[in-house]
């Protein structure tokens, strides 16, 4: 069966040019007045799922964690146990994994199988791996019962997914589609391994959810039929807000206990099982943890999993928000965990919360939007990061933070001294956007940051930097959007700067600045960039990665990629074909995947003429990426390869122009094939019918030491 990497693979080009290249780089010390930051690269945590799965076959569970806001992936390693974060493994998830994502083992192989959203309800995946190499196929691409019809979830709730029955097989408890507040049961129809389903009951554990903090019992009406639902046809109205389902059994009594909470609601609410595993009941209702409840603004969600590695199950617990709502959440806390005190059998989570990694983080809350000076003229890169915002009474209040630079020019090491860095906070902007560039040529860079308005109405200020002081904000006079992202650069190199804006839908346009930023008027569709619903919100910069003396264009959008177009950047510019395998983990080839909202600036940092990448994280967080860019490139002298056919399922011919080895790594970078002997123009057979079903790197090396990667593809 072909895995799912042939559906992704196949979508990708198999060259690679090879002349940008960036790693994440996490040792560059980072701490928060004064207080180290161990995870401090690591892109920070919003609305986050987690679940432990094994990720490199070596019998031990990982953390794989799904932030649904930025619809992003995070993996990390169970090293000793502590956990390390571990991007790679992120990278061989399914792309289309959205809203939620739960992993079971419905096969019973020993393998966690990965249950995500679909238009039509649940989407399954069954985890194929072996010899180490994470390899994902279709199982189901949307569940189905009785007839044949799709087992409807809102894309907003979190479904339970566990054995209600005791039969060994996985069974399904969702809120009613459309139109109530109880809960389907569908139960398995087979043994282990199927995905076959029946609706037995519509209202499993005979309970109605009325309103926040008010369930009934038995069969009994809510107070008031109409407030949210209805158990009988007539009275029913639409499903009220999302909904996360989380079954267990909490007394070891045999049947499935639930936790459960609403969107609109701040509590976790348990309901005891007080029937059996085949005639659920639920008779009583309290918040959850029992003796220290959790109290989340908005929509908390559950998850059970030992974090702690003491071999029993702890609660974790945040909001499952799909955005922030009206900004009532506080995004630099939304993680908390309560350890089991209990047992294995009988958890007990009745001591104070904790946070969880996003302490040790760099989190800044939703959309950090990072930019680099010298702000304290001590000759190396200082760091202001701008934000959307933190709750600042009943509004919402966007800052910038100072980071001091306080190690050197060849080696960085920032402190955060600063949270409100010129005091916008009693302003009341959101989504702070600054870059510092020189507006006035007299050879200091000067602050432009644009704002959002509590009327949702967008700004950008400029304050000059007169010996080292800003000077008063000035308006520039020019209308932009909420979801605008503006860049600017002297494109027509006539001394002044011109206005590169990325636009909401994914357009890119230029405004010429005709003198003391008067802006002629609006170039749309600039470079040949334009609208993409594949990638909206596009953020783009400009700056020389390769040190080859001419600039090129970087965007991000909302799609998590990065593109990278040559240059020249002038007026003339046409964007092409940008380079998007710009990513190296384990020295193989990846297109970057950074989820939702993230903004980009870059820095010479390491003062090695090459400057490093720094990405604003939708989580609040940073990522640095080392620039490993090769230089100019694009020589005549490339090594160029033919792999026929690719994929295969056994023999591969290998053609290619140069004298050298040739070697084959899985995707995890360990060595499968390697001392290959090849001679340029002379055909080589290579048998890859040992190698297990998954995606490989094929690495040539010439006697030159140059060297050139290509991928190569094993399905049967």
């Amino acid at each position: 069966m072909r895995s799912i990497l042939f559906l992704i693979i196949l979508s990708l080009p198999f060259s690679l040019k090879g002349q940008f290249e960036f790693r994440y780089k996490t040792d560059v010390p980072f701490s928060n007045q004064g207080n180290p930051l161990t995870r401090a690269w690591e892109g920070g945590l919003n609305a986050a799922q987690f679940q432990t799965m094994d990720l490199n076959d070596d019998g031990t569970q990982d953390l794989v964690v799904y932030n649904r806001i930025s619809r992003d992936i995070n993996t990390y390693l169970n090293v000793n146990n502590q956990y390390v974060w571990a991007p790679e493994f992120a990278y061989l998830f399914p792309d289309d994994v959205i809203h939620w994502l739960i992993l079971k083992d419905y096969d019973c192989d020993g393998q966690k199988d990965l249950f995500t959203s679909t238009a039509l309800g649940i989407k399954v995946y069954r985890n194929a791996s072996a010899g180490g190499n994470l390899t994902w196929e279709v199982a189901q691409p949307f569940l189905r019962f009785d007839a044949g019809t799709n087992i409807q979830v809102s894309p907003n709730d979190l479904p339970g997914i566990a054995d209600i029955n005791g039969d060994g097989a996985l069974d399904i408890l969702t809120y009613r589609f459309g139109t109530s507040t109880t809960v389907d049961y569908f139960q398995n129809t087979g043994t282990c391994g199927s995905l076959e389903f029946a609706r037995v009951e519509r209202q499993w554990g005979g309970f109605t959810e009325c309103d926040c903090d008010s369930f009934s019992f038995g069969g009994v009406p809510c107070p008031t039929l109409s407030a949210k639902s209805g158990v009988n046809g007539g009275e029913a109205i639409l499903h009220a807000g999302g909904k996360t389902l989380l079954p267990f059994d909490a007394d070891n009594d045999g049947d499935m206990d639930l936790i459960s909470s609403d969107e609109f609601c701040e509590s976790l609410y348990f309901l005891e099982n007080t029937g059996d595993n085949l005639n659920a009941q639920m008779t009583s209702l309290s918040s959850f943890p029992i003796n220290n409840p959790a109290g989340f603004k908005i929509f908390p969600g559950a998850f059970l999993e030992d974090i702690n590695f003491d071999g029993l199950m702890d609660l974790i617990i945040s909001t499952n928000a799909d955005e922030n709502i009206g900004n009532e959440i506080d995004l630099r806390d939304n993680v908390k965990v309560y350890t089991n005190t209990g047992s294995s059998t009988i958890p007990v989570f009745d001591q104070p919360s904790t946070s969880f990694f996003q302490n040790d983080m760099i989190d800044l809350g939703e959309n950090a939007f990072p930019a680099f000076n010298d702000m304290d003229g001590d000759g190396d890169l200082d760091l202001i990061i701008g934000n959307k915002g933190f709750l600042n009474g009943l509004d919402i209040a966007g800052t910038l933070s100072f980071v001091d630079n306080t190690g050197n020019r060849f080696a960085p090491s920032f402190n955060l001294t600063n949270g409100d860095y010129q005091g916008l906070e009693n302003l009341n902007y959101q989504n702070i956007k600054p870059q510092f560039t020189d507006a006035d040529n007299d050879g200091d860079n000067d602050l432009f940051y644009q704002v959002t308005l509590s009327n949702n109405e967008t700004r950008i200020y400029l304050q000059e930097i007169n010996e080292g002081n800003l000077t008063p904000a000035v308006e520039l006079p020019i209308a932009t959007n909420f979801d605008d992202n503006p860049f600017f650069y002297d494109i027509d190199d006539d001394g002044d700067l011109d206005l590169l804006l990325g636009k909401q839908l994914g357009s890119l346009s230029l405004f010429i600045n005709e003198g003391n930023f008067s802006f002629a008027a609006e170039i749309t569709n600039f470079g040949g960039i334009t609208n993409d619903f594949q990638a909206l919100n596009l953020w783009p910069h400009v700056a020389d990665l390769n040190a080859d003396g001419e600039d090129e264009l970087i965007t991000l959008s909302a799609s998590g990629v990065m593109n990278i177009y040559e240059g020249p950047i002038n007026r003339n510019f046409v964007g092409g074909d940008p380079q998007t395998e710009v990513l190296s983990i384990n020295n193989l080839p990846f297109t970057t995947q950074f989820g939702r909202q993230n903004s980009l600036t870059s820095a010479d940092i390491f003062n090695t003429g090459r400057p490093a990448l720094i990405i604003g994280s939708g989580k609040g967080g940073l990522f640095l990426l080392e620039n490993i860019s090769n230089g100019s490139g694009g020589s005549g002298n490339e090594i160029q390869i033919s792999l026929s056919p690719n994929p295969t399922d056994d023999r591969m011919t290998i053609l290619t122009n140069t004298d050298g080895f040739a070697e084959i790594y899985d995707i995890t970078g360990r060595k499968k094939h390697f001392n290959i002997n090849i001679q340029s123009g002379v055909s080589k057979v290579l048998n890859l019918g040992r190698l297990p079903v998954g995606l490989y790197i094929l690495r040539i090396v010439n006697n030159q030491s140059k060297s050139a990667t290509r991928k190569i593809l094993v399905y049967r």
